[in-house]
């Protein structure tokens, strides 16, 4: 299984799944706080520009030799010169964090859930899911886009379900106006953030058994990460009479009905479970190419300390979101984007843009979407 290819459906539900985690269970809470075209136009500026963001990385990863992990492609195509160590520790520092921070919040998602449906304790929940998702270490990338495809359609299943019940008993409102600017301008940047799939993008590149499909899978995954968080928010927003941060918390309270409270436990579990899988890969792939570490040491290496920051570091889920848009920011802007104009110079294989493909203008577009994301995750959403 660990050599097997990834079939098209595998690819397209491996990124819908690395973003729905956060995503979905966040973002109904920050809608509360604006007005449906406010929604409405935060989600189309975000969709817009992960879509170009996907298919700018997507060229990167298929334009070079050493496209196991970000860092590798780093290497071939920005790091150089007298400071080419210093950059590739600076960046590795960097992007250490931003994946211990991903990691974090499926974790504190995942046992909030847990605390609420059967009582466990906080450290006690944190460590079971820690080993449900550390099982999918013993199947490799394959088993991981079996594993993707088998949770996202259960998720979906669960959204139709959950807005269903919301629609036959009506208790929130969805409010038409546009919210005050700052409102919507937070939103956007938790839409950016929940659709962020660059290293799932970068695996479904390396592992999908057709790769002149692989431009198709990820603009397919952005689009039912869209859907199914869309989706999901009218379920909340029409079902809630109180939208939680965790969005499921609030919505099970106010349906009442046992097994209501059970499938958006599972509908958690599965879509923290599917984050964890592509953020944890991504990160063991790093480990193993810099550190020398075999794949089930460099998962621990990666994983492990996750569950202890978010044991001893309890903070918000929320929180956590907003700065990981920021150290996210970072990457894409200062290292991404200035590889990948370096790579469609030299570029062999064909290029989502063509003409426009590396061109001054795409690439700032892209550069000051990155940057309203980093400014946004200053915004408080109140």
């Amino acid at each position: 299984m660990k050599d097997k290819k990834l079939t098209f459906t595998e690819s397209l539900m491996l990124v819908a799944g690395a973003g729905i985690g956060t995503g979905i269970l966040t973002i109904p809470y920050a809608i509360a706080k604006i007005g449906l075209l406010g929604t409405l136009a935060a989600l189309a500026l975000a969709y817009a520009a992960s879509a170009v963001l996907y298919l700018m990385i997507a060229d990167l990863t298929r334009n070079s030799e050493r496209s196991e992990d970000l860092i590798g492609i780093l290497d071939e195509h920005l790091f150089g010169g007298k400071h080419r160590k210093v950059l590739r520790a600076v960046f590795f520092a960097v992007l250490v964090l931003l994946l211990l921070e991903n990691l974090i919040v499926y974790i504190l998602c995942a046992s909030d859930v847990l605390c609420d449906l059967l009582g466990l304790g906080g450290i006690l929940s944190k460590g079971i899911f820690y080993l449900l998702a550390s099982v999918a270490v013993l199947f490799g990338m394959k088993g991981i886009g079996i594993g993707e495809k088998f949770s996202v359609w259960m998720i979906g299943a669960a959204v139709a379900i959950l807005t269903a019940l919301s629609c036959l008993d009506v208790k929130g409102s969805i409010q038409p106006g546009f919210g005050a600017w700052d409102g919507v301008f937070a939103v956007y940047g938790l839409f950016m953030f929940a659709f962020s799939a660059i290293f799932s993008v970068i695996q479904v590149c390396n592992h999908i058994a057709k790769p002149q499909l692989a431009g198709r899978a990820v603009i397919g995954g952005l689009t039912l990460n869209a859907l199914l968080t869309l989706l999901f928010s009218l379920a909340v927003l029409l079902g809630s009479e109180e939208v939680t941060e965790v969005a499921t918390i609030g919505l099970a309270d106010s349906i009442g009905i046992p097994f209501v409270r059970v499938l958006c436990a599972v509908l958690v579990l599965l879509a923290m479970l599917s984050s964890f899988w592509s953020s944890g890969f991504a990160f063991a792939d790093v480990l193993s190419a810099q550190l020398g570490l075999n794949k089930k040491l460099s998962w621990l290496a990666a994983t492990l300390p996750a569950v202890l920051i978010a044991v001893v570091f309890p903070l918000t889920v929320l929180d956590y979101v907003q700065i990981g848009a920021g150290a996210l920011s970072v990457i894409l802007v200062l290292v991404v984007l200035p590889a990948y104009r370096n790579a469609t110079r030299k570029a062999t294989g064909t290029l989502s843009f063509g003409r426009l493909a590396g061109s001054r203008w795409l690439i700032i577009s892209a550069a000051v979407a990155i940057c309203l994301m980093a400014a946004s995750s200053f915004v408080p959403i109140t």
